[in-house]
Parts: structure tokens; sequence; C-alpha cells
């Protein structure tokens, strides 16, 4: 009897040694932390299948991500997010947090220079099998442009509201006077400016969050405005691109400029992205208050060219044509084409205040 009671006492302790032995072996064995690096060494595609990615609490349908070190600093990557908006990138300094098979990570672009819009992202990076399989999900809430948004802008087509800010010196002869060529563009502009009126005497835009603006126009004879456009916009720096469809592609330029015609080169990029759209860049000055702006070169001189073959030349006398014709010659007499002070001529908005009808009109 007592034998047995001695096996059974060695059979505990057997018992007792392994589950020590059991727990001594969890507590040594080491945890693997996903190496960020892992990141950094490729780019992350939507139509891959290794990206999930929602911007505004929808799906991005043909966007990517990469990420690049940070110089000097371990706990960040730079992010960037390709195609956000339409071919457009945008970035964010994001702080990364490495786990067991994860990598979590935050993050904004309020330390990156020059941007247009706000961004804050957050996500997980997953990878197994050494990364051979791997999977990013992200979550992103932009904002496009800052202080002009949900600000009403208007045009009133008088006097000043096209205004030449910058273009070559010299002299031009018209109608047996020397005129400083300044003041004769400034005062075909002036002229162009009164013909414009009698159609339509305001515009006014509004930007949105979103990346959409809407326009409106009052015509001639008209107390309200009446809706016109919805686009989207994008922001870089100083320089904004509006994206408009064919449809109001070909609308825009029946209004302001002429009809398109195969022989027709306009202003816009036509872009194929997602979808068929067209891309016109304009420089931008101003904030929540004023925003004036004017198209960029050399595409200023394709509206120039469509707008003296088409709207430019409408109802004119045989003097006003060559007039016109002489101012179209001035222009373009420069330089450089692509230069962005090569007759830049300036669009001015008008302050509305929010107690003013027009505000919410």
């Amino acid at each position: 009897m007592k034998k047995h009671w001695l096996m059974k006492v060695w059979g505990m302790m057997l018992v007792g040694l392994c589950l020590m032995a059991g727990c001594s072996d969890d507590e040594s064995a080491p945890v693997v932390l996903t190496d960020p690096a892992e990141m950094t060494a490729h780019s992350f595609y939507v139509a891959e299948g290794d990206l999930d990615i929602l911007v505004n609490g929808d799906k991005l349908a043909d966007g990517y991500v990469s990420f690049e070190p940070v110089e000097g600093d371990s706990t960040q990557l730079l992010m960037t997010i390709g195609n956000i908006v339409i071919a457009h990138e945008a970035q964010a300094l994001v702080n990364i947090t490495p786990g067991e098979g994860v990598v979590t990570f935050e993050g904004t672009n309020e330390r990156l220079l020059q941007t247009g819009y706000s961004v804050q992202v957050s996500g997980t990076y997953r990878a197994e099998g050494e990364a051979s399989v791997r999977q990013l999900q992200v979550e992103c809430e932009l904002t496009v442009g800052q202080s002009m948004l949900e600000v009403p802008f208007e045009y009133h087509f008088a006097k000043g509201v096209l205004d030449v800010q910058s273009g070559p010196g010299g002299f031009v002869e018209w109608q047996g006077q020397t005129w400083e060529k300044w003041d004769f563009i400034q005062s075909v502009l002036d002229k162009i400016v009164g013909r414009i009126a009698k159609e339509v005497t305001d515009l006014k835009l509004m930007f949105h969050g979103d990346g959409t603006f809407d326009t409106w126009l009052k015509r001639a004879g008209q107390a309200d405005y009446e809706p016109w456009m919805t686009a989207r916009f994008w922001i870089e720096g100083q320089t904004m691109y509006w994206y408009l469809t064919p449809e109001q592609h070909t609308q825009f330029c029946e209004q302001w400029l002429g009809p398109l015609t195969f022989e027709s080169i306009s202003p816009f990029r036509r872009i194929e992205a997602s979808e068929t759209l067209y891309e016109l860049p304009i420089l931008f000055w101003g904030g929540s208050e004023q925003f004036d702006w004017t198209i960029w070169n050399p595409n200023r001189y394709a509206a120039l060219d469509l707008y003296l073959k088409g709207r430019g030349m409408e109802g004119l006398t045989e003097e006003e044509r060559q007039e016109m014709e002489l101012f179209g010659q001035v222009l373009r007499d420069v330089e450089d084409p692509t230069y962005w002070m090569a007759w830049n001529i300036k669009l001015y908005s008008e302050p509305i205040s929010p107690n003013d009808p027009d505000w919410n009109r």
C-alpha cells in the first residue's frame, strides 16, 4: 500500500513539473512584432485586392496607397493615397504601432505644407507567411479647401471685374492713336464685360468640403440667381483644378467661349479616370471673403482662341471685330505663352455679407 501511495505522489509531482514547464515555455516564447518596413516595400492597390479604403464613408474604386520612411523618426511613415480625387494624391504623416501580425496607424496632414485639403487617416496592415499575404485597410476623412468653404463668391459683370494684372509693356496703334498695351487691353476687357452683362449680369460660386462646387447665373432682367452647374474641384497650393463632365464641358464652352468643333482646341484637358472628365487649372487668390482667379497658361491662350472664334465675335460691327482681332494679336505677342504672368487677367469677386439676400439665393 505504501508503494501505491508513493506512485501516486510521484505521478502528481510529474504532472506539476510538466505544468510548470509548460508555463515557463509560454512565458519565455518571444512575441514577434510585425516590421513596419514591410509597409514601405510595396504599394497597395484596390485593383489587386490588397487594399480596402473608405473615403468619407465611400469605397475608393481605383485607389492606391504607398508608405515612405520619415528620416530621423522610426515611429512615423509618410503615407500617400493615390487617386483620392480624380487623378490626385493626398499625403499624411502617420504614427505607427507594431503588433503581432499587425501594424496599426493613424495621422493627419497638419504638418505638411502647401496642401489645399485636410485629411485624417487610420487603419491596419496585416501580413501572413513572411508578408506573402498582406492586406491594408484604411479609413479616411477628407475635406477639400478650408477657409473658402460654404461662402458664396459673387462676380458682378461691370467695369473692373476683369482686370489686367501683368503683361509686357509697349505700345499699339488703334484708330489713329497710340495706346499703351495695358490700357488698350483693359479698354477692350471693359467692353467685353459690358457685352457679357447684356446676357448674364452676375455669376456666383460656392465650394464645399466634399470637393464639389455650385455655380449660379443671374440672367439680364432677372432678380434672382438660377442654378447653373455643380462640378468637382481639387486644390494643390494656389492651383485649383475644375473637373467637368463631357456635357458640362460643352455647356461651359458654349456659355463663355464658343461652340466646340472638330478643329477647336479646348482650354480643358481631357482625362480618363474612372470616367471621362475635363480638367481646367486655375490660379486663385483669396480665402473666406474673396476668391479671385485666372486660367493658368497655356490654357488661357486656348480659351482666348476659342473666344475669338466664337462668343467674342458675336454681333459685332466690322470696327469692333477689328478691335477684337488687335486685342488677340497684342495678347499673343509674348515671349513665353506658358508663363503664368504673360497677360495675367484676373476675375475679381465681390464679398457678400451673410445678411445680403444673395447669400442664400
